[in-house]
């Protein structure tokens, strides 16, 4: 037996109604459609399902029974749809996002391009800022989601740790240190650096390592964005330890990496305004860039 919605359709159509020409109108077709359509269902199930007396359509018996198992189908199929377009609302909208330069510039594109195929209804926008200036727009819940390097607990967010990686010794390429497998505080002794602002946690950790090892910081240029950095180290202004997403981003423009140990870690975690809870989208994208970032480690 095959039977088609457009039958079935039909047939609930008629027996709310109580007409042919009456369920043509609720499903917009004609009145001769609607009869075709009973009749083929008869057909297809070998039972009458209306009588016509005197000029009205009567439901029979099995027609009865038959519209108790089509309303639950149908009952069935609106809850698909609902369901249908709870999704669609869910996915529309707008996701505001604050990051730092580093995952700004150099981790976020591939999981916006993701995201945005994924959720093709939600509209993103970004601002970019330092770290501190990131935890203050999603506490102040100016933005919805940041990605910065910022304590595991801090008042008015929540946390979520992502893939931890490294820190890179960035040299000009041709540097005598280029020979080393792994560069070590006593190797950039008197060597002019190139470092981040000291508010930075791997500037932090790298001046902690250099200050262990008794090696003075002979510091030729601070900047509070690493990107600046590695244009003049590609010049040959001086050699830093940067965050990895940046060093592998600019890798083979002028400058060669090198492990930098003892390891100065990169500890970017997701940033989420403690006020409300988590929302889907924002699940979706942090899972989005902890997936890039695995894969990145890799």
């Amino acid at each position: 037996m095959r039977l088609n919605l457009r039958q079935v359709e039909a047939f609930r159509a008629v027996f709310q109604t109580g007409s042919m020409t009456a369920a043509g109108n609720l499903m917009g077709i004609t009145q001769p459609a609607v009869s075709r359509l009973i009749r083929d269902l008869e057909a297809e199930i070998g039972l009458p399902l209306f009588e016509r007396i005197g000029g009205r359509v009567v439901a029979t018996p099995d027609a009865v029974a038959l519209f108790r198992e089509v309303e639950r189908s149908f009952h069935g199929l609106d809850r698909v749809a609902r369901a249908a377009a709870d999704l669609r609302r869910r996915r529309q909208g707008e996701l505001r996002i604050a990051a730092s330069l580093a995952p700004s510039f150099f981790g976020l594109p591939p999981v916006i391009r993701a995201f945005h195929e994924a959720w093709p209804g939600v509209a993103l926008s970004m601002k970019t800022g330092t770290s501190p200036e990131v935890l203050d727009l999603v506490a102040m819940q100016q933005c919805d989601l940041g990605f910065a390097v910022v304590p595991a607990e801090a008042p008015g967010v929540v946390t979520r740790a992502l893939p931890v990686h490294d820190a890179l010794c960035v040299l000009p390429e041709g540097h005598a240190l280029s020979a080393k497998d792994v560069i070590a505080p006593k190797d950039l002794d008197g060597l002019p650096l190139l470092v981040l602002s000291d508010y930075s946690s791997v500037q932090q950790q790298f001046l902690a390592a250099m200050a262990a090892a008794g090696v003075a910081v002979n510091t030729v240029f601070e900047s509070t964005f690493s990107a600046a950095l590695c244009p003049l180290i590609a010049d040959g202004v001086g050699v830093g330890v940067l965050d990895p997403l940046t060093a592998r981003a600019n890798a083979g423009r002028g400058v060669v990496l090198r492990p930098f140990a003892p390891s100065v870690r990169y500890e970017l975690r997701a940033i989420y305004p403690a006020a409300r809870p988590l929302g889907e989208r924002e699940a979706a994208f942090t899972d989005l860039l902890d997936a890039h970032l695995t894969a990145f480690a890799a």
